[in-house]
Formats: structure tokens, sequence, C-alpha cells
């Protein structure tokens, strides 16, 4: 979404883009572009059906790139200082990676990675940081955590996206509020599923969205997967929106859908979301967001 959002503005800007992309695989490119703009480089398998790893752009064509002019790196999650799914580390990596050594065989074939270091020390992964012109990242927390896990590495200027969210659909409607607590998202270990249960298990709390591979719920009324477009109407119902993540969430743009609808955010210091300094119910926070990266870019190359 922020992908394919921040696009739309510049091709509406009167940008020449061209884009290369792993899935659809396609490569268009200007012979001297004024600037490149990288956005999560590395595509990880995480499971057999999606065989990330196997479709990548390559070290070759990434390096060519950042040889041809200046370059911004985005990151919209933490797939290019990890490998991993949802930062096992949580962005606490000691020595080495907690998880990798215990992976059996079969799955570090499917991340073709048989070593047990941390992704980020790749010299790949030190040079799209290093030799970037920009870093974007998608709020204070985002930026904190990957630069703890990028030590000795050299961090250009950076960027802070604020959330890029259509404050027309989202905003307060003045509804009764029936719901006493509701949660959205993908409803697994990483997005604080212990923690709702030992926290909300004894309510008859709501929660919309898919559940990871093996999850199981034994509370809560689930209500499953629902289209995007009926979410704000359940923010507007909901007293108490519940977002307690494990894993040092990069934004967390349904804490922002839920406070512009009016909900209570029951939240932990792992939403990205959160550590800005704004109040995110205000909808004068979310304006102009698009445009102010794009302005920001069009510097780089005056």
């Amino acid at each position: 979404m922020i992908t394919r959002r921040l696009l739309e503005v510049g091709k509406r800007r009167g940008y020449n883009i061209r884009i290369s992309s792993v899935r659809p695989g396609r490569r268009e490119s200007h012979e001297s572009p004024d600037l490149s703009l990288f956005i999560d480089v590395f595509n990880h398998a995480h499971s057999l059906k999606s065989l990330g790893a196997w479709r990548t752009f390559g070290d070759r064509f990434l390096n060519e790139l950042m040889e041809r002019g200046p370059f911004v790196h985005l990151m919209t999650a933490y797939a290019d200082v990890c490998n991993l799914p949802y930062l096992p580390c949580s962005g606490q990596r000691l020595n080495g990676c907690p998880m990798k050594p215990a992976l059996p065989l079969w799955k570090k074939g499917l991340f073709r990675d048989w070593s047990d270091d941390c992704f980020a020390k790749r010299t790949l992964v030190s040079r799209l940081f290093e030799q970037a012109a920009l870093a974007v990242y998608l709020s204070p927390l985002h930026r904190r955590i990957t630069e703890s896990l990028l030590s000795g590495v050299k961090h250009p200027p950076t960027f802070i996206l604020r959330p890029l969210i259509d404050t027309r659909r989202f905003y307060n409607e003045g509804l009764e509020r029936d719901i006493d607590y509701l949660f959205v998202g993908v409803i697994g270990e990483a997005k604080g599923l212990a923690a709702m249960r030992e926290r909300f298990g004894h309510t008859d709390i709501h929660l919309i969205g898919r559940c990871a591979p093996g999850v199981k719920l034994d509370f809560g009324r689930y209500l499953g997967p629902l289209p995007y477009e009926e979410i704000p109407r359940y923010m507007n119902r909901a007293k108490h929106f519940v977002f307690l993540p494990r894993w040092p969430e990069p934004q967390g743009r349904v804490v922002a859908e839920a406070a512009l609808c009016g909900c209570e955010i029951t939240g932990n210091d792992n939403i990205g979301a959160l550590s800005f300094e704004a109040d995110l119910s205000d909808p004068s926070f979310y304006a102009g967001a698009e445009e102010e990266f794009w302005i920001t870019l069009e510097k780089l190359v005056r």
C-alpha cells in the first residue's frame, strides 16, 4: 500500500518512473536516472509456498544500480536487515542470530542461508545503507531498531515517512461504541497473541484478520478476515483498540487508523506509530505526507 501510494503521487508530480520488481518479474530502468529508489530490496522465503528466496534481484543487478547514481533506500519492515519472519530477535541481537542455529536443515535450505550469522552483517546490506543518499523509515522506532542492528555501519541521512492514511475513510463517525475491545491485523505470535490472551482472554474482545499458520484462537470473538472497506465501521464501534506486538512494529498504521476513528489505544512500546511525537487522532498530522516525501527527494538531485 505504501509503495503504490508513493509511486502514484510521484507520477502525478510528473516524474518519469520506471519499475523493476521481483514479483511480477520485470526490469525497466533509465540509462542515467536522476535518482533510484530501492524499496524492500530483499525478498525472503517464509514458506514453501512463497519461494521468495528464489525470486530475487541478485547482487549484480543491485550493485549496478547503486553505481549508476544517487539512490534512496526505503524499508517498510526489516526485510533488508533480517531474512527471518517478524525479526525474531526484536532488535536485541547480541552475538549472532538467536534463531538460525536451531533451524532444521530444510528451513535453512528454504532461506538459502546456511550461516548462523545475522543477515545485517552482509556486505551488500552495508552498502545499501552506507552509500544511500537517504534512508527512509516508517517511524522513529523503525529507525532506531534498524540502526541498532547495523553495528559498525555508517548511517546515511534519514527521513521519517508519516503514515499514509486516507482520513476521508478513517474518521470518527460518532457511532454508538458497543464493542469494548477490538484487534485488527494478523493474529499470531509477533503481533502479540500471547499478551492479548493474557490480558483480554476473559473479555469479549473482537478479533479481525487472518490467523498465522498454526494459530487456533481460544478466546474472544473471531470475525475472520474482512474487506478493508469494512474496517472503519468496526473501529467506530470500538471503545478500545488493542495492539501489544512482541516485535518492534515498524509503523503499525492500523493503530493510527483506529485513533482517527476515535478508539482509545491500548498499546505498548513496540508500536512505531506511537513513537511519533504527535496526536494520532488529529487528521492534520497525516496531511501532505506523500508530497513531503517527494519534495525531500527533489532536494537530493538539485
